[in-house]
């Protein structure tokens, strides 16, 4: 099967914007694990 249209991106216009998102994401998990673990040492 030739699908010639290319695929949407559910939710968002680019794949960029995921990758944005994505990375924002982590980035805040990533602090909030920092601050946890700097409560409880």
């Amino acid at each position: 099967m030739i699908h010639d249209e290319r695929e949407k991106v559910p939710l968002f216009r680019k794949w960029s914007y995921w990758y944005v998102l994505v990375i924002a994401f982590l980035s805040v998990l990533i602090f909030l694990f920092y601050l946890f673990t700097k409560h409880f040492s």
